[in-house]
C-alpha cells in the first residue's frame, strides 16, 4: 500500500486492511471496492458487489458493478502476483511465478463478457452499454496481455482510478439520478441471494 494513496482515500489504512482481510481473492475485491466507493469519482453513481445475475437457468457472479451517470462499468478483480500472460481469444491465461511454477486461470475477458451478457439481458440493454474492467493487483506484472480498448480495459489496481477519471471526463451524462436508482432497485436483490443460488453460479 502507498502512503499517498491512503492519505488521498484511494486505499484503506492498516487497521481497515486487517479487519477486511479474509483471503487473497476477497481482499482484491475489497481494495477495488474501497477505491470506487470512497468519494474518489465525480458524478452520480452507485457501486454494487457480488451480484448473482440470472443466466441460462443458473447465475453468474459479478465481483463489482458501478452504475455511473456516464455509463455502466463491470469489474473483474484478479489479486494475483507473478507474471501474467494471455491473449484475448485464449480460453485460459497463465500466472507464472519467479520459482518457475505456473497457475492456469480462465480468461478474465471471457469471464467478464459472460457477466456483461447476463446484465444486458437482465436490464434489457445492449452489450455496448457496458465497459469491462479487468483489474489486477499491483503485485503482478502484465507481461503479455491484450492492450486496453474502449470496451475492455486491462490494468493494475493502482492505475484504475486515474484511468476511470480520464474516461469519465470524456463522456457525456446518459443516466439520470432516477434511472440510476431504478437500476439499483432492480439489481440490489441479486446481491442478497440464498446459499443455493451461490452454489449454482457459473
Amino acid at each position: 500500500m502507498g502512503l499517498l494513496a491512503i492519505l488521498k482515500g484511494e486505499q484503506p489504512g492498516l487497521i481497515a486492511t486487517l479487519l477486511n482481510y479474509k483471503n487473497v481473492g476477497q481482499f482484491g475485491e475489497y481494495m477495488t471496492e474501497y477505491a470506487l466507493k470512497n468519494n474518489n469519482l465525480k458524478g452520480e453513481y452507485i457501486v454494487l458487489k457480488n451480484a448473482y445475475v440470472p443466466l441460462k437457468n443458473k447465475s453468474t457472479e459479478i465481483d463489482l458493478l458501478m452504475i455511473h451517470e456516464k455509463g455502466i462499468f463491470v469489474f473483474e478483480s484478479k489479486n494475483y502476483s507473478g507474471w501474467i500472460f494471455g491473449k484475448a481469444d485464449d480460453r485460459n491465461w497463465v500466472q507464472r511465478m519467479a520459482n518457475g511454477s505456473k497457475h492456469v486461470f480462465y480468461n478474465p475477458i471471457k469471464q467478464n463478457n459472460t457477466h456483461i451478457m447476463a446484465l444486458a439481458d437482465y436490464l434489457s440493454l445492449p452489450n455496448d452499454a457496458f465497459t469491462s474492467y479487468i483489474i489486477f493487483s499491483e503485485r503482478c506484472r502484465l507481461k503479455k496481455v491484450p492492450k486496453s480498448t474502449q470496451e475492455i480495459v486491462i490494468l493494475q489496481r493502482n492505475k484504475m482510478l486515474k484511468n476511470l477519471r480520464k474516461e469519465l471526463k470524456k463522456r457525456e451524462i446518459i443516466y439520470t439520478k432516477e434511472q440510476i436508482k431504478e437500476f439499483e432497485m432492480k439489481l440490489k436483490p441479486l446481491t442478497n441471494v440464498s446459499d443455493e443460488v451461490k452454489k449454482q453460479h457459473i
